[in-house]
Order: C-alpha cells, then structure tokens, then sequence
C-alpha cells in the first residue's frame, strides 16, 4: 500500500496520479514564492496558471503563454492540456507571460 497523500479535495482519484513539482515564473513575481507546488500529472496547467493569476494579482493574461526552457530551446505548452499530455515530470518550472517581448 502506497503511503500516498493528497490536498485534492476531489477524492481518491487523484491519489494514484503521479504528481509533478511546480513553479510559475511570471513578471509579477513566482508563484508559489518559494519552492515548488505538487499537483497532479492529470491536472490541467492552465489550473495552476489561474491560481498563479489570482496569488500575484494579474488581472489581464489576454496573449500570455506558457513555455518550459528544454535542450533544445523554449517549447510552448498547451494549458488545456494536464502536465502528462504536455510530456512533463518531475519539477517544472513555467515561463508564464505576454508572447511578444521575448528575447531570442
């Protein structure tokens, strides 16, 4: 028996999930502050990115995306999608923010 525990109010389901480690980076700060968040792999990014929004009072992210930095570069998540379907695991830290300005 797995001695698995979990802050997801929605039960069971999600207690046999794989989690991932999380960290926003947005120009309003990081959230969470400090470390990381453990959430579910099946979860939708975008359910992270809207408590990040709320944390750091970001009240317009019209045009904002999601980009993790890999070897080969940055890649653009898909925030409909969980962490499992965007191809992550283990800790993930997010470059949320508006995709003009960029560097490169």
């Amino acid at each position: 028996m797995a001695d698995v525990q979990t802050a997801d109010p929605k039960g069971e389901a999600s207690i046999h999930a794989p989690f991932v480690e999380v960290s926003i980076s947005t120009t309003a700060g990081f959230f969470p502050a400090e470390g990381f968040d453990r959430v579910p792999a099946q979860q939708k990014i975008k359910v992270e990115l809207e408590k990040a929004a709320k944390e750091l009072e970001i009240n317009n992210t019209a045009g904002w995306i999601a980009t993790v930095s890999t070897p080969g570069g940055k890649r653009t998540l898909d925030i409909e999608k969980s962490y499992a379907e965007n191809e992550l695991s283990g800790q993930v830290e997010i470059d949320w923010g508006p995709s003009e300005g960029g560097g490169g």
